[in-house]
Order: structure tokens, then C-alpha cells, then sequence
């Protein structure tokens, strides 16, 4: 039965490769993605390995939950070999970036002979797979040759419950998974309900509330506004990961709150720093300065105040801004981008003791978003005229403002250990898997000659 199913995918994915092969080619000549395609059919994987741990992510995101992971393997001192591979190139060069000591690869092409390949090279005594990236021939051929596969910060939407209850195949594999680690209680139902048997469910959390760090010291926070030359009485409004339209809101927002709050300061975080100069005239529109973060670190512009709108146009320092601000609003959450892009790490501010302003569409961090809302440490607005109200609320409220920031820190404190879980329950699988190898190995030697052999 599986080597008809298999089959049958194969023929599936052949034809789908060949209606997208002027774009397959146009990846690999236009872009230099060649060695990209080749590695996926598994050329240039590097040596072989033995009982590796092999752990999946498919995009960026994916693997930065891995490195907690990682670290408690390592200090485990497990020994086996470990491997990660990224379905995007995104989640490549993170994975890269994360991992530098370990094989890093790409997810293989799901052509049952490829997957085969892919297996037989790394000899996986377990695959760990994040969240929900299944693909059927892998795990066909994981199944057929008796490797554990488990998936870690598991989750099923309801509109994939759906989907799922109607086509039967995404449940039928999801049978034969060693372990299924789900981030609510919610989602372990809907698996429930699909047939999957309870006793390989498992409820942990999730693993995003630990990549959220520990504030910064106050001094040194302190030290840093006093280098922005923010006063100390004075709120700043952080923009997180802003999309596209989010800085036009925020900056109508802010014009209203600067008519009563004077030496309120704001804070924009593009996305994507190429958007600066958009950004910046924009800012120019609603009648405020500019500066960049680049030429205030350079000393190319006069210094800051509150009265100046600061546009952080490098990289890397999102995280470490937050600990200067007093609110968060973080982006790509305030307007529709596709069913599977909503919002950005709210748990980055929270962890900071800072009020989370949201969108509606915050489809990636929705269980942080729905408990923050319930804690009243979270704010969830939806037009300019709500996120306006919510400003005003808490810059005139000291005393609320502060108390919703220590209620976001809290729920987030509360919430980690999911990675922690996770580990403790990978590796007895790891183990058996290893007692069966040894006692494999066993039978197939020849016995061992005794004493009374030795005198014959």
C-alpha cells in the first residue's frame, strides 16, 4: 500500500514539476540557484553520519525556535550527530547563521528515491519536525525504515481541522508520528478528533515564549535614554516591524497624542530598512523631523529628542530598543497580508514589561495575542481611531500603563518552558531507538567463541 501511495505522489510531484519547470529554471540561472535545486535531489550533502539527530524547520522562524533546542542537546551530551535542515532559503541561511558547527542543509525534494536518499546518508535515529511541515513520502519512507518522527510546538487551526477531516491523508500520516508536542490544548483536540491516539499527544506550550529574553538591567536602559536624550518623565511609543500603510497610521496617531502629550517620543521600526527614505518623507508629511539611526550612530545628525521621530533603519536592533521604550506597538498585524502572515514576536516588548499594542490579523502569534487581551496586558485595535484611544489611555494613566506592562512580563515569564518539555520527552526516543540499533548489531554478529571453543 505505501509503495502505491508513493507512487502515486511521485507521479503527482513529477507533473507539477514539469508544469513549474520555466520557473524552476529561471530560479536556478536568474538568481544562482542551482546549487540550491541540486542539493534538494542530494548532491553535495557531505559525508555520511551515523544515528544523527535530525531536526526541521521550514522557514526562518522555524529554526530560532531550534536553538534553545540545540543548546540542551549539547549540553546533554548526547553524542549523536546532529542535523538541521530549512525548506527556504530564508530559513537556510538562518539555519546556517544559528548552526555553524553542524550540517545544515535543505529540505530534500519529496520524491520517494530522494527522500530515500536523504535517509540512508544521515541515518536519522530521530527526525524532529517544527510545527507543521509534513511531507508524505519522507514521512512514508522515515515509517518503512523504523525512524521515529516527532513534531514539536505542534498546531491545527480550525481551518485546517477542516480540511484535513475531509481528505483523510494528513491524519492518516500524522498516525504514524512517535509524538506529537502541541502548543494548546485546543489543537490537541482537533488532532484528537482526527483519529490520532491520545496517548501520543502531548501538550508542552509554546516554544516562542522562550526565545522572549530577560529584561535589561534599568541602569543600563536608563543610560540608553539618557543617550537618546529622552527624558526620563517622557513615554516613547515604539513601532515594531512596521508594514507598508502602519507608519501612515501610527504617525496620524501619534500627531494626536502629541497635541496633548508633548514630550511624548516615537520610535519607527521598519520591517524592512530599505523602506527609510519612503518612511522618512512620510514623516516630513505630518510636519515632524526625521533621524535616522544610521547617521545618529555616526554622528551625521544632530542629537535626538522627543520632538524628533527616530527611524531605525539598521538590523538586529529591534530587541534591544524595545528595553528604552515605555509602549509597543508591533506590525504587520494592523492590515490583511494573507492568511498565513499575521503580526510579529509580541512576546519581545511583553517580556520587557512594556503594554503590547496589536492588529486584528495576528495570525502567527495568536494565543500570545488572545492572553495578553485577557490580562489586560494587551491591546488589540483596529483602525486608526482605536489605536488613537488606546495611545491616550495609557499615556494618561501612569499607574495603569505601568501596571499592564508588569502583567505582560508576567504572562510571559508563566508561559516558557515548552523547549525544556520538549527535550525531556525526545529523548527516551532517542535512547530506545539507540537499545534496538544495539541489539540489532548484536544478532547479526557471529557468537563468540568461548573457552570450550578455544580447546577444540
Amino acid at each position: 500500500m505505501h509503495i502505491l501511495v508513493s507512487l502515486l505522489l511521485n507521479l503527482a510531484y513529477f507533473f507539477a514539476a514539469l508544469i513549474a519547470s520555466p520557473w524552476l529554471c529561471y530560479r536556478a540561472f536568474a538568481h544562482g540557484d542551482r546549487r540550491g535545486l541540486s542539493s534538494r535531489f542530494g548532491f553535495g550533502l557531505g559525508g555520511s553520519l551515523r544515528s544523527s539527530i535530525w531536526l526541521h524547520g521550514s522557514s526562518a522562524g522555524e529554526i530560532a525556535l531550534l536553538e534553545p533546542l540545540v543548546k540542551l542537546l549539547e549540553e546533554s551530551k548526547v553524542g549523536n550527530p546532529i542535523v538541521v535542515s530549512a525548506y527556504s532559503a530564508t530559513g537556510l541561511a538562518a539555519a546556517r547563521k544559528a548552526f555553524p558547527n553542524r550540517r545544515v542543509i535543505l529540505f530534500p525534494f519529496d520524491f520517494s528515491f530522494v527522500v530515500r536518499r536523504f535517509l540512508a546518508r544521515f541515518d536519522p535515529c530521530l527526525v524532529v519536525i517544527v510545527e507543521s511541515d509534513f511531507w508524505p513520502n519522507f514521512l512514508l519512507a522515515a515509517n518503512r525504515r523504523d525512524i521515529p518522527v516527532a513534531v514539536i510546538n505542534g498546531k491545527m487551526s480550525e481551518k485546517s481541522y477542516r480540511l484535513h477531516s475531509k481528505l483523510k491523508v494528513v491524519p492518516a500520516l500524522l498516525r504514524k508520528l512517535e509524538l506529537i508536542a502541541l502548543q494548546s490544548q485546543e489543537y490537541s483536540d482537533r488532532l484528537s478528533r482526527l483519529g490520532i491516539p491520545e496517548e501520543r499527544l502531548c501538550v508542552t506550550g509554546n516554544m516562542k515564549y522562550d526565545l522572549a529574553r530577560t529584561p535589561r538591567q534599568s541602569e543600563a536602559v536608563r543610560r540608553l535614554r539618557e543617550q537618546m536624550q529622552y527624558v526620563p518623565q517622557g513615554v516613547v511609543i515604539m513601532g515594531g516591524s512596521l508594514h507598508e500603510a502602519e507608519h501612515e497610521v501610527l504617525l496620524s496617531a501619534y500627531e494626536h497624542v502629541r497635541a496633548k502629550h508633548h514630550d511624548a517620543a516615537l520610535v519607527l521600526v521598519p520591517r524592512y530598512p530599505k523602506s527609510a527614505p519612503r518612511v522618512e518623507s512620510l514623516v516630513a508629511a505630518h510636519g515632524f523631523e526625521a533621524v535616522r539611526k544610521t547617521r545618529l550612530d555616526s554622528g551625521r545628525a544632530e542629537n535626538l529628542d522627543s520632538s524628533k521621530v527616530l527611524i531605525v533603519d539598521t538590523v538586529g536592533e529591534l530587541r534591544e530598543l524595545y528595553a528604552v521604550a515605555d509602549i509597543a506597538f508591533v506590525g504587520g498585524s494592523l492590515f490583511y497580508r494573507g492568511s498565513n502572515k499575521g503580526g510579529h514576536n509580541l512576546m519581545e516588548p511583553a517580556i520587557l514589561g512594556l503594554p503590547v499594542i496589536f492588529g486584528p490579523y495576528h495570525y502567527s502569534f495568536q494565543d500570545a495575542a488572545q492572553r495578553l487581551v485577557e490580562a489586560q496586558a494587551g491591546f488589540e485595535v483596529r483602525d486608526l481611531q482605536e489605536l488613537t484611544r488606546v495611545l491616550l489611555l495609557l499615556l494618561e494613566d501612569d499607574d495603569r500603563r505601568r501596571e499592564c506592562g508588569r502583567r505582560a512580563r508576567r504572562l510571559i515569564l508563566d508561559s516558557q518552558g515548552a523547549t525544556r518539555r520538549n527535550f525531556e520527552l525526545l529523548m527516551p526516543l532517542v535512547e530506545r531507538v539507540r537499545r534496538l540499533r544495539v541489539a540489532s548489531v548484536g544478532r547479526t554478529m557471529p557468537p563468540a567463541l568461548g573457552d570450550a571453543d578455544l580447546g577444540r
